[in-house]
């Protein structure tokens, strides 16, 4: 889950050791709470900065869903 995760719509870095991530591309430098919510194999909900989403994790593969995304997205860990 730690990472930086890209695709031509989204950018998400989730940072696991300190619990923070970001979603706007605006502000690269800019860090919210990362509170995960339920996690079932794979499948995790999870927040940042008040949004919420559910992303598919399989090694470098993201697929996400959840507040301001339309329909899904798969990113890439880059």
């Amino acid at each position: 889950m730690h990472g930086t995760w890209r695709s031509e719509k989204q950018l998400i870095l989730i940072d696991t050791e300190r619990m923070l991530g970001n979603i706007d591309v605006t502000r690269p430098f800019q860090r919210d709470a990362l509170r995960l919510r339920d996690i079932s194999g794979r499948m995790v909900v999870f927040e940042i900065g008040g949004k919420r989403f559910i992303g598919f994790f399989d090694r470098n593969e993201l697929r996400l869903t959840g507040d301001g995304i339309a329909d899904s997205d798969v990113l890439q860990r880059r």
